[in-house]
C-alpha cells in the first residue's frame, strides 16, 4: 500500500506542478483573497465577521479563514496559496484511495480509481485556481465524513456517527456543495446492503437540519423564481447538463474553464435532441444492468452529488463547469478502476490504458498552465469562446502589466462585441485619460454613465478628468456621487475641490 501511495503522490505533484508558478487571476481571486476585507487580519472582530458574512453571496467561512491565515503569515504570496491547494489535493486523492479500499475494493482497483480521479483534466480548475480552495477543502471533510460513516455502518458505534455529523458540518462551512451529503449517506447505506427503515431515515434527520440551515445562507442570496424559467427551456438545459457531465468525464480531452450553452435552447436543435437520446440510453443501461451493483452505485453517487448543481436558468453564466464535477465523478472512477483491474489483463491492452493515462496527465498539465495568470487564462477563453467579458478582463490584465496598447486593443474589441457593456468604456476611457486624450476619455465616461448611472467608479474617473480641466463644480458633483454610490473617495480629495470652488 505504501508504494501505491507514493506513486499517487508523485503523479499528482508532477501533473499539477505548473500550479506552483501560478499568479492570482482576475476571476474572483480579488473578491475572495487579495481585496477581501475578511482576509485582512486575524483579529477577534475579523474572525466574527468571517463566520457571520458571505463572500460573493456564498457562505464559506472555513475557506475564508484559511485565506486569512495564509495572508497573516505569508502575505499575498500566490506561491503559498497554490502550494496549499496542491497539498490539500494530495490529501483528497489519498482519501479517495483509502475509501475505495475500505469499501471492499482490492488495492489494485482502489489504486486505479484514485489515479484516474487524481489526474483527470476536469480537476485542473479546482486545484490551479486559488479561489477554488473551496473544492479541495470541502472535499477533504466530505471524504472524512464518508470514512467515518463507513465505520459507523460496520460497527454501529455512535462515535462514528457523531464524527460524520461534525465533519459534514465542516464540509458545509468550506463550500455549500456539501449539501449532497445526506443523499450520499443513503447511497452508502444501499451499497453496504442496509435496508431503508425508520432508523435509517431518522439518522439523517440531524444532518439534514444543519445542511438546510447552512445552505439557506447561500441560497437565499442567489435564489430566483424556480418555476418562471423551468418549462420548457429549463428542462432542456437540465437534460443537456446531465449528458454534458457524463460525456465530458468519459472523454475529457476538450476541457475549458468556460462553456457556452448551445443556442437556441430547443428540442429541435441537435445538442438537446442528442442529449435527450443519450440520457434515455443511460436510463436503459441502468434498467438493463440494475443487478450490477457497482454500476448503479457509480450513477447514484454521481447523480446525487451533482443534482443540486444542475441549473434550470438558461441565463446563468455558469450553467456547467469543470469544478462541479470535482467529487461527483468519484463513483465513476471506482467503476472504471474495477473494470480495468478485472478486464484489462493482456500486455497490449495495458499499453493502451497507460497511453490514455499519459494523455490525461498531459492534458491536465496543459490545463493547469492555462490558469497561470490572467492573460493566459482569458486568452484561452478567447481562443474557444470569444466574448466581451474575456476581452475586457484580458485588457485589464494587459493594463496591469503596463501593456497599454494591447489593453486598448482588447477594450475596443470588447465594445465591438457588446456596445452596451459598461466596463470596457470605463476602462478604455481611463487609458485615454492617462494618455491625455481627454476628449476621447470624456466621451467614454459619458457613454458609460448614460448607460449605467449607478456605477460609482466612472463618476470618480470623470471627476478626475474634470478637475484637470479646472471644472471644479462638475468634479465635485461627480466625486460626491461616487461616494454616495459606495466608492471609497478620500475626504481630502473632496475638500480640495471645495477649496478650489471657494
Amino acid at each position: 500500500m505504501a508504494k501505491r501511495i507514493l506513486i499517487l503522490i508523485a503523479f499528482v505533484v508532477v501533473v499539477f506542478s505548473p500550479c506552483l508558478q501560478g499568479e492570482f487571476i482576475s476571476l474572483d481571486d480579488d473578491t475572495h483573497i487579495t481585496a477581501n476585507p475578511l482576509v485582512a487580519d486575524l483579529s477577534g472582530s475579523s474572525l466574527k465577521q468571517i463566520f457571520t458574512q458571505t463572500v460573493n453571496k456564498t457562505y464559506i467561512p472555513l475557506t475564508t479563514l484559511t485565506f486569512a491565515v495564509e495572508k497573516h503569515f505569508f502575505g499575498f504570496n500566490p506561491y503559498v496559496f497554490h502550494l496549499d491547494n496542491l497539498l490539500l489535493y494530495v490529501l483528497v486523492v489519498l482519501l479517495v484511495f483509502l475509501l475505495a479500499h475500505r469499501m471492499g475494493f482490492s488495492l489494485e482497483t482502489a489504486f486505479w480509481a484514485a489515479l484516474i480521479f487524481a489526474i483527470h483534466p476536469m480537476k485542473a480548475e479546482s486545484v490551479a485556481w486559488a479561489t477554488e480552495r473551496k473544492d479541495v477543502l470541502y472535499a477533504i471533510f466530505y471524504l472524512l465524513a464518508l470514512h467515518q460513516y463507513w465505520s459507523y455502518l460496520k460497527t454501529q458505534s455512535i462515535k462514528y456517527y457523531l464524527a460524520t455529523f461534525v465533519l459534514g458540518a465542516l464540509s458545509m462551512l468550506a463550500k455549500p456543495m456539501a449539501v449532497s451529503l445526506p443523499l450520499i449517506l443513503f447511497v452508502f447505506d444501499w451499497f453496504y446492503g442496509r435496508r431503508l427503515s425508520k432508523r435509517v431515515l431518522l439518522e439523517k434527520g440531524p444532518i439534514f437540519v444543519y445542511i438546510i440551515g447552512f445552505a439557506w445562507m447561500t441560497y437565499a442570496l442567489n435564489m430566483h423564481d424556480p418555476f418562471g424559467y423551468m418549462f420548457p427551456k429549463g428542462i432542456l438545459v437540465w437534460i443537456w447538463s446531465l449528458s454534458f457531465y457524463i460525456c465530458k468525464f468519459l472523454f475529457p480531452f476538450q476541457v475549458f474553464p468556460y462553456y457556452v450553452l448551445p443556442r437556441p435552447v430547443s428540442l429541435f436543435y441537435w445538442p438537446y435532441f442528442l442529449s435527450l437520446f443519450l440520457d434515455l440510453g443511460l436510463v436503459w443501461l441502468l434498467v438493463r444492468y440494475r443487478g450490477h451493483k457497482l454500476f448503479v452505485f457509480a450513477f447514484l453517487y454521481f447523480f446525487c452529488s451533482i443534482f443540486f448543481l444542475f441549473h434550470f436558468d438558461e441565463r446563468n453564466f455558469n450553467v456547467v463547469a469543470d469544478r462541479f464535477m470535482f467529487l461527483p465523478g468519484m463513483g465513476i472512477c471506482f467503476f472504471v478502476g474495477s473494470w480495468v483491474s478485472q478486464r484489462i489483463k493482456s500486455r497490449g491492452k495495458m499499453i493502451i490504458f497507460y497511453f490514455i493515462l499519459v494523455l490525461m496527465g498531459i492534458r491536465t498539465n496543459l490545463q493547469c498552465q492555462m490558469w497561470h495568470d490572467s492573460i493566459n487564462f482569458w486568452s484561452g477563453i478567447i481562443e474557444t469562446h470569444p466574448n466581451m467579458r474575456a476581452y475586457n478582463n484580458r485588457g485589464v490584465a494587459y493594463f496591469q502589466k503596463k501593456q497599454d496598447d494591447l489593453a486598448l486593443k482588447d477594450f475596443n474589441m470588447a465594445i465591438a462585441l457588446d456596445p452596451k457593456a459598461l466596463k470596457p468604456y470605463n476602462n478604455r476611457g481611463h487609458i485615454y485619460y492617462l494618455r491625455y486624450q481627454d476628449k476621447k476619455a470624456m466621451a467614454d465616461f459619458n457613454k458609460a454613465i448614460s448607460m449605467y448611472p449607478d456605477y460609482a467608479g466612472t463618476y470618480l474617473n470623470r471627476s478626475l478628468l474634470e478637475k484637470g480641466h479646472q471644472q471644479y463644480h462638475g468634479a465635485l458633483q461627480d466625486a460626491l456621487k461616487a461616494k454616495q454610490l459606495g466608492w471609497p473617495v478620500e475626504d481630502a480629495y473632496i475638500q480640495s475641490l471645495q477649496q478650489q470652488i471657494k
